[in-house]
């Protein structure tokens, strides 16, 4: 009962937590207030490499309910803070603090729930809970934009008040959550001895470091996608007013097959996270040399795959790693992803035109995910060990 009730609150919280309405807004709010967008998004990355291992570290030694607590009281207060934006030094300040905010979420939340719903009823319900979560979050997205440019229009402050209002409903749900206390939980371990073990899971399991890397390159790719929509789209034809409906139907696309990948059996599960990436990137690349609707057509199905990709990746990662690493090798993951977009954001800006960048990206994705594809084998190869338990993880931007 304690599980189930900590998996319904977790439901809650996934859809609160894709409630951003600054993630459309904060690039012109800096722009209007004498601030340097490129300056505050290093700052985001910079915060979230620096902190993201100490914070998962943190949250397996003294408690993943506690991280996301910390995480989301920063959260808020970052968010009511953006009203004193007026230059770069204070949009990098805030931006930078936004990320740190989020290094106490990720891998906490995701260890939270695997957990949760691995006690309430195993691993293939871990599996579904992770699809459901993903759907709820997304749903969460794909009504943020259109929310967030009504209130910027009135009020260029109010996406952020709304977002700190946002943060504060969601500590309480948060906090009623109940925790298990991970498997031969390392309470004698300090920071450093746990990072150093959490390390040594990745590199010791084949499974384990497979996944870890291909995260790492296929999160920069749907980065880099998603990020640079926003100027892609206008320099290929389309409005502003069209490019936000785009967005809002590429996360109800994410939405939809994050729902349908909850039903998938455990072999489709498996063929989708092998193949999909590839058919993905191939949309990216297609993406390059098309434009205008097109363009929007396949961004709206690569987000669809998107959708069904995440919540399998996840499952597989989480499976690779012990109780008592969870949080740790998920800030592992998180982290190098900010490191590679701290190098590839900046050097794609210098790709000119901007389809060039998709250009790019889908053709370095595509190579990345042809590998995939043929060199991970579920059962076998890079996935065989991750089968047993080992000896004692959209967005850029605030």
């Amino acid at each position: 009962m304690t599980a189930g009730r900590t998996l319904r609150r977790y439901y809650v919280y996934s859809f609160l937590n894709g409630l951003k309405f600054t993630w459309t807004t904060w690039l012109a709010y800096v722009l209007a207030h004498n601030g340097n967008p490129g300056w505050a998004e290093a700052a985001f990355h910079f915060s979230i490499l620096a902190g993201e291992v100490p914070t998962g570290v943190a949250a397996d030694l003294f408690g993943r309910r506690t991280s996301i607590v910390v995480g989301l009281g920063l959260y808020t207060v970052t968010c009511a803070s953006f009203l004193l934006v007026h230059d770069t030094l204070s949009a990098c300040l805030l931006l930078g603090l936004s990320g740190l905010a989020g290094t106490f979420l990720s891998g906490a939340d995701t260890a939270l729930l695997y957990e949760a719903a691995e006690e309430a009823g195993g691993p293939e319900l871990a599996r579904k809970a992770l699809a459901r979560a993903s759907a709820l979050q997304l749903l969460g997205l794909s009504i943020a934009p259109a929310v967030a440019g009504f209130l910027y229009h009135r009020d260029d402050r109010l996406p952020f008040l709304a977002a700190a209002v946002v943060g504060a409903l969601t500590l309480p749900v948060v906090w009623g959550m109940a925790e298990r206390r991970p498997d031969a939980a390392p309470v004698h371990m300090g920071m450093w001895q746990q990072a150093r073990a959490g390390a040594g899971v990745v590199l010791k399991s084949r499974a384990a470091l497979a996944l870890m890397l291909f995260g790492w390159g296929y999160n920069t790719v749907g980065a880099m996608a998603g990020q640079f929509g926003q100027v892609y789209f206008p320099y290929t034809g389309l409005t502003m007013a069209a490019t936000g409906i785009v967005f809002s139907a590429a996360r109800l696309s994410s939405t939809g097959a994050s729902a349908a990948a909850e039903r998938l059996e455990r072999r489709a599960a498996e063929g989708c996270l092998r193949f999909l990436p590839l058919f993905l990137c191939l949309a990216y690349l297609a993406m390059g040399v098309g434009g205008g609707w097109s363009g929007a057509l396949l961004f709206v199905l690569g987000s669809a795959l998107e959708g069904i990709i995440d919540p399998v990746l996840q499952f597989e990662i989480n499976r690779a790693i012990p109780s008592a690493q969870r949080a740790t090798v998920l800030s592992l993951l998180s982290a190098g992803f900010s490191g590679m977009m701290t190098v590839t954001f900046p050097a794609a800006s210098y790709l000119r035109p901007v389809t060039r960048i998709y250009l790019v990206t889908g053709a370095l994705g595509s190579m990345l995910a042809g590998i995939w594809a043929f060199r991970w084998r579920p059962g076998s190869g890079t996935g065989a060990d991750r089968r047993e338990p080992l000896p004692a993880r959209e967005v850029s931007g605030p």
